[in-house]
């Protein structure tokens, strides 16, 4: 079971996370020549501008994972601690012996207004922050907590029902949230 909740929280965080920009220009191939080459097939490019996650978005210094510290990973019964990149999100995924799995990502680039949702969205605070709470399928909940207009960090649950899933993050958020700025 522990090893099919860890690829769900990656469906179910690019699922959520969703694609609601649009860039504008034309879709074309670009040149990779002297681009390196990263395991999996992925290319980069190097660029003369700052390429920093986050840019100005408040959420450049976050780093997935630290945003649970190891003894709120302990009282969540939480291993793993992988990081990743899902959709637009820099995440950090862990999964629990007791059959759910808890994914932190981090839109530098998205609000709170981006969220997509196949179910409702409920409006909430979480500590300072505003936030919103919304399901994605697959069993799982998310609370999204506002940095800036443009940014937001996901918490992401998957378990074996939906009600489980939302009290899982909404415990996760209420960690996060002191973290951000």
């Amino acid at each position: 079971m522990r090893l099919l909740l860890v690829p769900m929280v990656a469906v179910a965080a690019l699922a959520i996370a969703g694609c609601s920009q649009e860039t504008p220009g034309s879709a074309a191939p670009g040149s990779t020549t002297g681009a390196p080459t990263i395991p999996g097939g992925e290319t980069t490019s190097e660029s003369t501008e700052s390429s920093a996650p986050g840019g100005d978005s408040g959420t450049a210094g976050l780093q997935p994972c630290e945003m649970l510290t190891d003894a709120e990973q302990s009282g969540l019964k939480l291993t793993g601690g992988s990081e990743r990149v899902v959709g637009p999100e820099r995440s950090c995924e862990w999964a629990n012996s007791d059959s759910y799995s808890l994914s932190v990502g981090i839109a530098d680039e998205l609000g709170l207004e981006d969220v997509q949702s196949t179910g409702p969205k409920t409006p909430m605070k979480v500590g300072a922050h505003d936030a919103v709470q919304f399901t994605g399928g697959v069993s799982s909940c998310a609370v999204a907590l506002g940095v800036t207009e443009k940014s937001r960090v996901d918490v992401i649950a998957a378990a074996d029902d939906e009600a489980t899933g939302c009290t899982i993050a909404k415990q996760a958020a209420a960690l996060v949230e002191p973290k951000l700025p």
